[in-house]
């Protein structure tokens, strides 16, 4: 089969940090090929790599055999290279129709920009995609599968023959992945190639055509999905396969009740009447499918979303709604959106993790101290970086997720609540922070844990609460249930 784009000897160093070595991709028309890795494997590097946005120190990219140099993601379109990265680029207030042309020629008539057949070109692109939307609406008005399609939309607009993916789904529900991923086999199937970053094993096994896997910044091996299976993969993808985790000792004395959330609900209607325990030690999985309100009411008992109702006990406190006074009472929270709501991207590693104890009020600054609780944390935690200085946006995502835990263990708490806390991290570092959760809880820490990944809940979990359509629907003991328990409270089929 002939190659439609082929990468050999790819090499980048970022400083003293070697991104990829001597990497090599091979893509074929009609094609969808999975890029597997642990984080910090070099796989969104080569990516951004063939897309234009960064350049390579060394290697070649040939281009239907011709070999190119592109000094820029411009380069990179006019040779038909499309990126569609985790992190939407789309613009909120603009139109879908605007969207889909960003940075694309648009058709203009003798008084500007022809609206009326930007939009009807718009219309036939979407159409390839299955989408049937109003090319006026604004996008930010689109759910977010339906923005992911936006983005793709974008690219083909350019006439891609070549789409890369990174990470499209990790902010997707099941029956969403479903909708792109037909979408992408019928792009596959009118001869695009098509390669994809994703950190879910299901996903990866059900859509992929090829795979190669990077581990270490190193190219380790290529095969067709034939020869593929889930121990293939991780057999490649880390050096040592993670072991399956070893609950610890909990103590047999009567559990120690530290949070209680009592009769919840939300100001808009997420969710309405949660009540539940967390005692000493336990770790607590919430599951649900997306929209159960699962992220508004964590959000809500650290005082992050308006409630309507409802009351936060601490220890037998009563807590006030507001961050301030949930964090002085000894609950923290591990955002959804490391991106967004957990760290400062261009800030240091250093200042992301110490942002919790510069937000102390009339606390003096002790350069020695802080010193000391950085080298003991990323010690502690086996944090890989450069060096503490560089902005805590060069880390793996994995590495970025230990950072944020470590900041919220500064403050001594008594409940750590993690929401989608392995949201697109590899399985390596998933490991290593399921027994990090299961030490913390040996020694005491209550955990609540929002996950949308069933393995996980099942992996990590003493007992699991589910929602269903904002409403409390079960509160099971792990050791006694199964994943269907799981999922019959969770589309509402048992109460």
């Amino acid at each position: 089969m002939t190659s439609r784009v082929s990468m050999v000897g790819i090499t980048k160093h970022f400083d003293a940090v070697k991104a990829l070595q001597g990497a090599s991709l091979e893509l074929h028309a009609g094609e969808i090929h999975t890029l597997a890795g642990e984080n910090g494997s070099g796989k969104s590097t080569l990516l951004k790599i063939l897309a234009g946005v960064i350049r390579p120190d060394d290697g070649i990219i040939a281009i239907d055999g011709s070999e190119v140099t592109f000094g820029k993601v411009r380069d990179a379109i006019s040779h038909g290279i499309s990126m569609v990265s985790q992190e939407l680029s789309l613009v909120p207030h603009l139109s879908i129709a605007e969207n889909v042309f960003l940075g694309h020629n648009q058709t203009r008539g003798t008084l500007g920009i022809d609206w009326r057949d930007t939009e009807k070109r718009a219309v036939d692109v979407l159409k390839r995609l299955n989408l049937d939307v109003d090319p006026k609406d604004e996008v930010s008005s689109l759910p977010q599968h339906e923005q992911q399609l936006v983005e793709i939309a974008r690219a083909m607009a350019a006439d891609s023959k070549v789409l890369l993916l990174d990470e499209p789904t990790s902010s997707l529900a099941p029956n969403e992945v479903a909708a792109l991923f037909k979408v992408v086999r019928q792009l596959r199937d009118e001869g695009v190639a098509i390669v994809m970053i994703s950190h879910r094993m299901s996903e990866m096994l059900d859509i992929s055509d090829r795979f190669t896997v990077l581990r270490d910044s190193k190219f380790i091996d290529t095969s067709a999905r034939e020869g593929v299976t889930e121990d293939w993969l991780i057999e490649r993808m880390v050096l040592n396969k993670p072991k399956k985790g070893i609950r610890l000792d909990k103590s047999s004395e009567e559990p120690e009740l530290v949070l209680e959330v009592k009769g919840m609900t939300d100001r808009a209607g997420a969710f309405q009447d949660i009540s539940f325990n967390l005692y000493k030690g336990e770790i607590v999985g919430l599951a649900g499918l997306a929209g159960a309100g699962r992220t508004e009411l964590v959000e809500a008992i650290v005082g992050l979303h308006p409630r309507e109702s409802g009351d936060v006990v601490v220890a037998g406190q009563t807590v006030a709604h507001s961050t301030r006074a949930t964090m002085n009472a000894g609950v923290v929270l591990v955002p959804d959106d490391r991106r967004q709501k957990s760290t400062i991207h261009d800030m240091s590693i250093r200042d992301n993790l110490l942002l919790a104890i510069h937000g102390r009020p009339q606390t003096p600054r002790s350069k020695k101290a802080e010193e000391k609780i950085v080298s003991d944390w990323v010690s502690k935690f086996k944090i890989k970086m450069s060096n503490l200085d560089a902005p805590i946006s060069s880390l793996s995502g994995g590495n970025q997720q230990k950072v944020v835990i470590a900041r919220c263990l500064e403050t001594k708490p008594k409940v750590l609540i993690l929401d989608e806390a392995t949201r697109g991290i590899d399985l390596g570092a998933k490991a290593e922070i399921y027994q990090i959760l299961r030490e913390l809880a040996a020694e005491g820490l209550a955990i609540l844990c929002v996950s949308s990944e069933l393995s996980e809940i099942f992996e990590i979990s003493d007992r699991v609460l589910v929602m269903h359509a904002g409403d409390l629907t079960a509160d099971l003991d792990r050791s006694s249930i199964e994943e269907s328990d799981v999922v019959s409270a969770a589309t509402g089929a048992k109460k």
